[in-house]
């Protein structure tokens, strides 16, 4: 199915925002109908997705793989496999609660707090599209930024607060509900914050869902990767062990 929403949206500037039209809780809650459905999204804890693209190593777009398995609130794997140089490299990031390990080569690495900090805000992120949780956990807090105009096309604006996590900010599409930006600080390296927004597009609908099928990731305003989706099952529940190994 061809997309609602364009990848077009890269190339705005956002103007003013018009006063609030809406509360947070309307333009979620069309959101969910447009993503499947409260049902189908509430039910959403589990899935194993595919994913190919490239990603920015100095000045060459990599071409990679990425296997992800994300069981909510609490666990998350991501498997990337890298073509460089004629040589296939792994990268595995596993997060189980409060543990987390990363695997290069299969090689253990240090976990800095900067890292743990990241995986966690990359399991906020999983959560929160799921739009349900949003509205039905009291851990998180909406508030609507109001509408943003580009051309003839509207957006309205969330931000998500969450108790220990970084602000999170949604655009919506406002005649589709579909999501098509989000934005939010990452813990950076050197103790700086880096801005990391990422463009959606391209939907389909997969089983009953609409899921972005591509997605473009900028950080400090420099792209640094760019995926397709290839294929998304959703699970009932997935062994907690999957989280605890490569």
């Amino acid at each position: 199915m061809r997309a609602v929403v364009s990848l077009a949206v890269l190339g705005l500037v956002w103007a003013s925002p018009a006063p609030a039209q809406e509360s947070a809780r309307a333009v979620l809650e069309r959101a969910i109908v447009a993503h499947g459905g409260h049902e189908k999204l509430a039910r959403n804890r589990a899935e194993r997705v595919k994913l190919k693209g490239t990603m920015q190593v100095g000045a060459a777009a990599v071409p990679f793989t990425n296997e992800l398995t994300v069981q909510l609130p609490r666990q998350y794997k991501s498997v990337v496999t890298i073509e460089k140089d004629q040589r296939t490299h792994t990268i595995v990031h596993l997060l189980d609660g409060e543990k987390a390990v990363i695997l290069i080569d299969g090689q253990s690495q240090p976990v800095s707090g900067v890292h743990l900090a990241q995986l966690r805000q990359t399991l906020q992120l999983e959560q929160a599209m799921r739009l349900v949780p949003l509205l039905s956990d009291p851990g998180f807090a909406v508030l609507s930024l109001g509408e943003k105009r580009y051309n003839d096309q509207v957006y309205a604006g969330v931000r998500v607060s969450g108790k220990s996590q970084r602000d999170l900010v949604m655009y919506f599409d406002q005649r589709s509900g579909l999501l098509v930006k989000t934005e939010h600080a990452l813990d950076g390296p050197s103790g700086k914050d880096v801005q990391q927004e990422a463009y959606y597009g391209d939907y389909r609908d997969v089983n009953g869902y609409r899921r972005p099928g591509k997605v473009i990731v900028f950080r400090d305003g420099k792209k640094v990767m760019e995926v397709e989706l290839i294929e998304a099952q959703h699970c009932d529940r997935i062994d907690p062990v999957e989280f605890t190994r490569p």
